[in-house]
């Protein structure tokens, strides 16, 4: 987990075991003046949840030690708006979930709408 000094009075959590999608969702929200948090894989995104709640958490379906959609029940949701991430072929998964997401996207995304809709539920949040 990379946990940098919070420098915003936005934090994302981003949860990706990509490392070259994470690498650009962190480079573009810090580009925008927002603080992320990386978690790689389910495991390590329970152990921050326990103590910590972004206002955004930007969540991968397929992750090392479980599924995506197993963190949802953990969130608190009334602090903490969630961006599904999902390749393509896995909107069927969504469909099942709406009722415990935000938003979502597909990858691969254009980082420009990706920053807008992180923005957008970051101020849903803060109202």
């Amino acid at each position: 987990m990379t946990v940098p000094p919070r420098s915003s009075p936005v934090t994302v959590l981003l949860v990706e075991d990509n490392i070259a999608i994470r690498t650009l969702q962190r480079y573009v929200l810090t580009r925008a003046g927002i603080t992320v948090v990386e978690c790689a894989d389910l495991p390590d995104a329970e152990n921050y949840l326990r103590t910590q709640t972004p206002e955004v958490i930007v969540l991968d379906l397929n992750l090392p030690g479980g599924h995506g959609l197993n963190l949802l029940p953990q969130i608190n949701r009334r602090r903490t708006a969630v961006l599904v991430m999902t390749a393509m072929g896995q909107q069927h998964t969504l469909n099942a979930s709406e009722d415990l997401r935000d938003d979502f996207m597909t990858k691969p995304f254009d980082p420009d709408t990706f920053v807008l809709r992180v923005q957008h539920l970051a101020r849903q949040q803060q109202a």
